[in-house]
């Protein structure tokens, strides 16, 4: 993190982003979440959102930025590679118990948006309402790209994909998009992540209409 692009070498490849410095906050820990949609068709765009996700929070409790705390990355980030090495990193011991630890579930992050005097089904309309746009401007340049490699798929269903987009909840509960993963984590280090990763491949595979008895 940095104040001053003169810190950046010229030579070097990055991926810059504005820095959101009024986070909505849980237990005063900044946080993120990922939700998870499923893209089953290009050429009339064809999503899903699963209804449940991950809420991935930092490990050192929340400051402004500050020349004394800008290095603080277990304050700053939210990105669960970065926070669990940090010795105070909690994990989640039972999928059951979705609001303990570091990692907890979407539903657990609606139910302390109401808790706290807002409208959590608001706020998930406007996180549907910002994946929707995102998706929409690209879907040109998908279709485009599709019909080139598929040219004789005629149900617009022969290719799907799952995405991980990482959204960050500013004070005024208004979501920012951080990141799209295409090819996100699937890895299951906690209870929690096994129910919820499973849940959600289990939909896709229905979604798909597949089963061990189709060759």
């Amino acid at each position: 993190m940095t104040r001053n692009l003169d810190d950046l070498n010229p030579y070097d490849h990055f991926v810059v982003q504005r820095y959101l410095h009024k986070p909505f906050l849980i237990e005063e820990l900044k946080f993120d979440l990922r939700i998870y949609v499923f893209v089953c068709g290009i050429d009339p765009l064809r999503v899903y959102m699963y209804s449940e996700g991950l809420c991935r929070l930092s490990t050192v409790k929340y400051q402004p930025p500050n020349h004394n705390n800008l290095n603080n990355l277990f304050m700053h980030l939210t990105n669960y590679a970065i926070n669990k090495s940090h010795k105070d990193y909690e994990k989640n011991l039972a999928s059951s118990d979705d609001g303990v630890g570091h990692k907890r579930s979407l539903t657990y992050t609606l139910k302390y948006i109401d808790e706290q005097g807002h409208d959590s089904e608001k706020v998930m309309a406007d996180i549907k309402d910002t994946i929707v746009k995102s998706l929409l401007t690209v879907q040109p340049s998908l279709a485009h790209t599709y019909r080139s490699c598929q040219p004789d798929d005629v149900e617009n269903s022969m290719c799907f994909e799952i995405l991980g987009f990482d959204i960050f909840l500013d004070q005024n509960l208004k979501p920012w998009i951080l990141e799209v993963n295409h090819a996100p984590s699937f890895a299951c280090d906690t209870p929690l992540d096994t129910k919820i990763k499973k849940g959600l491949l289990l939909d896709v595979v229905r979604l798909l209409n597949l089963s061990v008895s189709k060759k």
